[in-house]
């Protein structure tokens, strides 16, 4: 988009992109573009949340006073919008593979329903690896269906270590510092920083997850949602990676480290408390 921005600049007209990868758009360089912190497929805000949607329009066409840059800014809202922002992107949690219903979405007027009450996490790192244990058959029959094929693996752990990632995620939360890495890893991730490798592992325990729930009950597998559910709202492994990603988060400079913006998507929007902005976490520390 950036590329044909200037295209279109030097044919003499304007242009404004609106941005949702941060980095992206700084690495283009078009014109003028406003980075807006909301999901993919929503650039405008949440459904029927018209104040904020016009708020991002106009920021948007205002940046079409400012000479040709590149400019990039980016959109805040106030504290109050934005929780009521958060409420309202819940609305997209039971989206599933044929698409949402705008006739499900309340109205501006109407009240957004409040997102489902999770239990916390609270270091119950022996449910977790209960879980596991109950999980482990699947895993090994879902692999020994695909030859051997899994998407568990990122960090360098086996499907058969996964009980060792899980240990260290809790490490992580509980600040006690992350277990040496094994002298067996790929340099790469001998030398990757802490918080990158952390999601390394988080990927993998949630694939471990995914996978097994596919072999359990495969009739879900093409329904997101229940999925999502059942992973985020039943299991202590979803609680244990909100838990990390709410600390990810906090470990994180906004300014000095663009990776925030991967941290934050770690857990879909309408799960655990901060699954929106880094400004939606810190308005509610």
């Amino acid at each position: 988009m950036g590329v044909i921005q200037r295209e279109i600049e030097r044919a003499g007209v304007s242009t404004v992109s609106i941005s949702l990868v941060r980095e992206f758009t700084e690495k283009v360089r078009p014109p003028r573009a406003l980075w807006v912190p909301f999901p993919f497929g929503r650039p405008l805000g949440a459904p029927h949340h018209v104040k904020v949607q016009q708020q991002v329009i106009l920021r948007a066409l205002s940046l079409l006073a400012a000479p040709a840059g590149p400019v990039l800014e980016e959109f805040a809202l106030d504290p109050e919008d934005e929780r009521l922002d958060a409420r309202h992107q819940t609305l997209g949690r039971r989206c599933g593979p044929q698409g949402c219903s705008l006739d499900d979405l309340p109205l501006e007027d109407e009240a957004a329903p409040a997102p489902p009450v999770e239990t916390p996490y609270a270091g119950n790192l022996q449910g977790v690896l209960h879980e596991l244990s109950v999980l482990q058959a699947a895993h090994r029959r879902y692999r020994e269906r695909r030859r051997g094929r899994t998407a568990v693996g990122a960090s360098g752990t086996a499907p058969e270590r996964i009980a060792d990632t899980v240990r260290a995620i809790h490490a992580f939360i509980e600040g006690e510092g992350m277990p040496a890495r094994s002298a067996e890893l790929a340099q790469r991730l001998r030398e990757l920083p802490e918080l990158p490798y952390v999601r390394l592992m988080i990927d993998d325990l949630k694939a471990f997850y995914m996978e097994s729930r596919v072999e359990m009950a495969p009739g879900e597998a093409a329904d997101a949602s229940r999925v999502n559910d059942w992973f985020w709202l039943n299991t202590w492994a979803g609680r244990m990676i909100i838990a990390a990603r709410d600390r990810i988060v906090v470990l994180t400079d906004r300014k000095g480290d663009p990776n925030w913006i991967v941290a934050r998507a770690i857990v879909p929007r309408g799960y655990g408390k901060s699954a929106y902005t880094l400004g939606h976490v810190l308005s509610e520390e």
